[in-house]
């Protein structure tokens, strides 16, 4: 039994790091496992559901799709708490070393937790039409993510920094992002109330964790654990104990309580590293949206500047014919309008559309574009 949790816990770690890693850090256009993991299989599976159910039950499907992560979200946050009334209570009123005045306190944080989730879910984002486009028009065009034109869906001026928002179908302005948590697009009347959302949820975690860590923390002590003896129930032999087996008893005694103190612990760590590059995109009067596609332009330019500067190094055969840019800060391609999730974009950001130019000509992208709106 010891193995088995022991390999359960390892795997579960294994897999939350690659999961991180593959879906969050990676860059899908650069990283073959972030484009197979957030691409590829995405599409093989769509495929393959597609074949076994067939296209009149895949779309019946897709309509609580769009409700899929708030059912997940429900199930996961209403189901801990669950066992934290049901067994969690008990254990704290038994503790002596956690206050029982976190039971009430408990109760407050849950009401903060629905609260903050329901303003998250029914505040909107905002939404460009001809009437309201003069209470949001009040960003410059940067020339650069940002030019002055026509969208293409709803005919109308779009306005510096929005974009606009195929699930709800309308151009929601200052976008940042179409967070599937909330079902809905993040944008400048509603992202005070996400990250509302994302700090109390951190604040939640990481109190779940400490008041759990108490309950089981003063078991240990209570009872000396570590310095108890136990016996092996295949061989009968008696065993001194060390942290894994006391881990091993704890997580028998209290397989609920040990399960939610895992689990919040893990969302403690991940949420507290999206709160925090959301602040940090926030200090920099950026959006999600923004980020990527600077991080974009970035890269291309790098690319860029590196052929320029290695055919100024270029001496050998024919020589190549060097341009400098007459338009410093014009990136010459198409920043495209994608799908931008929690964790990026859906697709790629800049198409290559650079003047045509010969073989031997190469060209100076001259210096990298400034934000306008740090």
């Amino acid at each position: 039994m010891m193995i088995i949790i022991t390999t359960t816990v390892v795997a579960f770690f294994i897999f939350f790091l690659f999961f991180l890693y593959a879906c969050v850090i990676a860059d899908p256009e650069t990283s073959n496992v972030g484009r197979f993991c957030t691409k590829l299989l995405p599409k093989l599976l769509y495929q393959q559901l597609e074949k076994t159910v067939g296209k009149k039950v895949l779309s019946r499907l897709e309509t609580l799709k769009d409700h899929a992560f708030q059912l997940v979200y429900l199930t996961v946050v209403l189901g801990a708490w669950s066992i934290m009334f049901c067994y969690g209570y008990e254990e704290i009123e038994k503790s002596n070393y956690i206050n029982t005045n976190h039971q009430y306190s408990g109760y407050i944080v849950f009401l903060m937790c629905m609260s903050s989730f329901h303003y998250a879910c029914n505040t909107p984002p905002g939404s460009v039409t001809a009437t309201t486009m003069e209470l949001f028009d009040h960003y410059d065009y940067d020339n650069v993510l940002y030019k002055d034109q026509l969208c293409p869906t709803l005919k109308i001026r779009k306005i510096a920094r929005s974009k606009y928002d195929r699930f709800s179908r309308r151009h929601v302005p200052r976008f940042d992002h179409f967070c599937g948590w909330i079902n809905q697009a993040v944008g400048e009347q509603n992202y005070r109330w996400f990250l509302l959302f994302l700090t109390v949820h951190v604040g939640m975690c990481f109190y779940g964790s400490w008041a759990v860590s108490r309950v089981l923390y003063g078991e240990v002590m209570e009872k000396d654990l570590l310095n108890a003896s136990f016996f092996n129930a295949i061989t009968g032999a008696e065993v001194q104990a060390d942290c894994w087996i006391v881990f091993h008893y704890l997580f028998l005694r209290h397989t609920q309580l040990c399960g939610i103190f895992v689990l919040m612990s893990v969302m403690s760590v991940v949420l507290f590293l999206f709160l925090s590059f959301h602040l940090y995109i926030t200090s920099k009067n950026m959006t999600t949206n923004e980020f990527f596609k600077w991080k974009s332009v970035r890269r291309w330019h790098k690319k860029e500047k590196q052929k320029y500067e290695q055919s100024l190094q270029y001496a050998a055969g024919k020589k190549a014919n060097h341009k400098a840019s007459n338009y410093p800060s014009l990136v010459p391609g198409e920043l495209s309008d994608v799908d931008v999730g929690c964790t990026g974009p859906r697709g790629e950001l800049l198409h290559d559309s650079a003047p045509s130019v010969t073989d031997s000509e190469v060209l100076d992208p001259g210096m990298l574009p400034t934000n306008i709106y740090e």
